[in-house]
Order: structure tokens, then C-alpha cells, then sequence
């Protein structure tokens, strides 16, 4: 098959992780052992402090003999998505690098880094996997039903959750604020996540049932030390208006040279689209350039810009504009 035999624009290129902490000197060593741990090598870190009082620095100091790990502090406490954002901006991942979240309080398991790129390099751009919840059996960790817009879901992503680069670009900021237009204290995992899903495609979306990550339960937690907040900030998130999946960024592109404008039927692009699915496995995206005259952008302004079966988007594009074809 076309998709098979060609490697994905989107194939992974590398592995980031963000480790946001805040006061967590009794934590970070251990944090950061397990990634160390990890038999996947291949990941840069930075651990992204948010103006810790208590020598999380201090802690820190000794692993940043590795060249992978590096560290910033905020010159005053921002909350968890200010850090964050903060974070992700400054490792400015490329559009196919795996980001993956780690908080500085809890520990990877064995293996969890590896199934994580195994999952992006199948196709996959938003992955979470199960997890060990601390002196608890149960766990958040869950696939997205079928048909159902992420946010009117149970939250099912748990801790462990990773997405590739390009699905931060063009991110509306008000989509990871609270009620007053400030960056998410709690729920922030809900503002970043809903929206990564949605600008992804849930199609793209995987949830792997291992638990790799171990949660730790403390008093200083969101969901006790900012519960009314994280709630109300639930109801906020899940009130926002869903967004629109992104038309920038695909696995794979065809193109379609159409001199008169006529290469297609428009009453079969359902079929086309088909075709262009069965070329290529899913869940990777494909985008249909299709090359047109300038003078027949009328006939087909009703058809371009459209997805025209699942994970296929036929694109217009004029021939003055394409070159050699390639947008």
C-alpha cells in the first residue's frame, strides 16, 4: 500500500518531556530516576519550575550533569497551565515531535516511553495510557467512546499523555483559560487536552490500556488543594465551543493535477475519497491537493476545503500557485 511503503510527514522525530512541579523537592529525584529508567533513550527534559519555595533547584542541580535535562524556574508562581504554556512554548517542539507531560510529584513505569512513540509512529497524535493511582484500584484511564464530542465525555485521559508539536500551533489561548481569562490553575489538563483532541480528529486519538505512570496522592494536589476551582473551571471548559479540526498538518499528500477542472466528479468525491482512504491505513490523514485553473475556482469553491471521507481533506489549490504541483 501507497501509505505503507512511504514514511508519514508526520513520523515521529523526537520526544520532549515537560515536568512541571511546584514545591516538589521530595518528589523530583524520584521523577525524574524513572525517565532515566526508561529503556527508550532518545528524549530531551525540561523541568519547568513554577517559583518553588522549598530547594526543588536544589534537587534538580545534580541531573543536570545530563545534558538532556535542563531547568527554569518562573520568577513568580503562575499557576499549572501558565507554567505549562510556558514550558512548551520555550521547547518550541517541531510540528512531528512527541511532547509528553510528566508532573514533577509522580513516576513513569517501565516501558512507558516506548509505548508511547510506538503509538505515534503508527499514526497515532494524541496518546494517554492507564496508570497506578497511589492506595487506590481504580483509574481515570479510558478510550473515548465512539461519536461523542470529547467534552461531553468522562474524563478518561489520566496522567501519562503526550501529543505531537504541530497541534500547538495556531492554539487559541482563551481555550486554556479559566472563566476570567486567566490561564487554567486546575482543570488545566481539561483546557489543553479537549483541545488538542478535537484540533486532532478523535480518529487520531488512542488510548493505550497499560498502566505505565504512577500518581501520587498528597494534600497539595489540585483536586483537593483547588477543588472548587477545578469544578468550576470543568464546567467552564466543557461549555466552550469545540474547534475545528486543523487543515495544515497531514500524514500524507496526493496530488491531483486537474488542468480543466474536470478530473474529478463532484457527485462521486465520497467514492474518491474512499479510494484515497484505502491507500493509505488509518488513522493517518491524508490531504488531496487538488490542482486547478484559477478560472474554474467557482465551480469547485463549494467542494475544497471540505473532508470528503474520514481523515481525507480535499484541498484546492490553483496552478499558479502549486509550481510543481506540491502546495
Amino acid at each position: 500500500m501507497r501509505g505503507q511503503a512511504v514514511r508519514s510527514a508526520l513520523h515521529p522525530t523526537g520526544l520532549a518531556l515537560v515536568v512541571p512541579c511546584r514545591d516538589c523537592a521530595a518528589f523530583i529525584g524520584p521523577c525524574l530516576d524513572s525517565v532515566l529508567a526508561q529503556d527508550w533513550p532518545h528524549w530531551r527534559l525540561l523541568v519547568a519550575d513554577d517559583a518553588s519555595t522549598d530547594g526543588t533547584q536544589r534537587a534538580v542541580r545534580p541531573y543536570l550533569d545530563d545534558p538532556r535535562i535542563t531547568w527554569r524556574s518562573l520568577p513568580a508562581r503562575g499557576g499549572l497551565m501558565a507554567n505549562t504554556r510556558e514550558a512548551l512554548a520555550r521547547l518550541a517542539p517541531a510540528p512531528a515531535e512527541v511532547v509528553a507531560v510528566l508532573d514533577g510529584d509522580d513516576t513513569l513505569l517501565p516501558g512507558a516511553l516506548a509505548r508511547l512513540m510506538e503509538e505515534h509512529a503508527r499514526g497515532f497524535d494524541v496518546v494517554w495510557t492507564d496508570m497506578e493511582i497511589e492506595g487506590l484500584a481504580g483509574s481515570t484511564g479510558r478510550a473515548l467512546l465512539p461519536g461523542v464530542p470529547v467534552r461531553q465525555q468522562l474524563w478518561c485521559l489520566s496522567q501519562l499523555r503526550s501529543f505531537k508539536g504541530y497541534l500547538l500551533r495556531g492554539l487559541p489561548p482563551a481555550c486554556l483559560c479559566d472563566p476570567t481569562g486567566q490561564p487554567c490553575r486546575a482543570a488545566g489538563d481539561l483546557a489543553l487536552y479537549f483541545a488538542l483532541i478535537e484540533r486532532a480528529g478523535a480518529a487520531k486519538a488512542a488510548f493505550v490500556p497499560e498502566r505505565l505512570y504512577r500518581y501520587r496522592r498528597h494534600a497539595a494536589n489540585n483536586c483537593r488543594a483547588l477543588r472548587a476551582e477545578q469544578l468550576a473551571n470543568n464546567r467552564h471548559l466543557r461549555a466552550l465551543a469545540p474547534l475545528p479540526m486543523q487543515t495544515e498538518f497531514f500524514d500524507f499528500t496526493e496530488t491531483l493535477h486537474d488542468p480543466d477542472g474536470n478530473a474529478l466528479d463532484k457527485l462521486g468525491l465520497r467514492e474518491f475519497g474512499q479510494a484515497v482512504r484505502a491507500r493509505h491505513p488509518e488513522p493517518f490523514s491524508v490531504r488531496v491537493a487538488h490542482v486547478i485553473p484559477r478560472a474554474r475556482e467557482d465551480s469547485w469553491r463549494a467542494y475544497h476545503g471540505l473532508w470528503i471521507a474520514p481523515g481525507v481533506y480535499l484541498d484546492g489549490v490553483f496552478e499558479d500557485e502549486a509550481g510543481s504541483g506540491e502546495p
